[in-house]
């Protein structure tokens, strides 16, 4: 009964406000440990952020230290290429290709002897085939390679084969395969990419007609 009253008489009175932690006072046990971890979450943030700085530079520098090489070995592999595809000896000059074929994404010209373009045909099997093709002053095919392939592999890659390309060697008009009407032997059992190639050096031949 006495613990009743005391009890009540407390509840009478109003509960005094909690005041803020002095800046000397200790931090509780789990505060303590709360504060802990965001500080090492902080410094963990830290570290990770100078780790991709530190590579992000690495990799920067790695570039521009082969950067050069890279263009130069580029370079001397597209002249070879032109080379095969239209002999000339000289200097290649790049120009700019103002026609209405999309497919033609370069051209290389060398002077008093022809061209070189790069096409790349749509509608080819995999969607991924480029090609470079020389044609003479007189409009006339002088080689033909693949630079860049994704056509299925003892398939489609067979495009790249001397047996193949040589075909289009000497030509001065539209070609197509023998089952459209025309001469080119298509490769067995790669048809697509076959019409593919005939169509990127019909746009050769086209683009060398507008150029002389």
């Amino acid at each position: 009964m006495e613990k009743d009253e005391r009890k009540a008489e407390r509840s009478r009175f109003p509960k005094l406000p909690e005041f803020p932690r002095r800046q000397d006072e200790p931090l509780p046990p789990g505060e303590r440990a709360d504060i802990r971890n965001e500080k090492s979450f902080l410094r963990l943030t830290g570290i990770l952020c100078l780790l991709c700085a530190v590579c992000g530079l690495l990799l920067g520098l790695a570039n521009l230290l082969t950067e050069d090489r890279i263009a130069e070995n580029q370079g001397s592999r597209n002249m070879g290429v032109l080379e095969e595809v239209l002999p000339y000896g000289g200097n290649y000059q790049e120009i700019r290709y103002s026609g209405g074929d999309p497919t033609i994404e370069a051209v290389y010209e060398a002077p008093e002897a022809g061209w070189v373009f790069q096409v790349s045909p749509a509608g080819s099997f995999s969607g991924r085939l480029t090609l470079m093709v020389g044609v003479d002053v007189d409009g006339v095919v002088n080689g033909v390679a693949v630079t860049d392939s994704g056509e299925t592999e003892d398939l489609g890659l067979r495009a790249s084969e001397p047996e193949f390309r040589n075909q289009f060697t000497g030509k001065t008009a539209a070609v197509q395969l023998e089952a459209d009407g025309g001469d080119i032997a298509a490769i067995s059992g790669a048809t697509i990419t076959s019409q593919a190639v005939c169509a990127a050096v019909n746009s050769a031949l086209a683009a060398a007609a507008e150029l002389g």
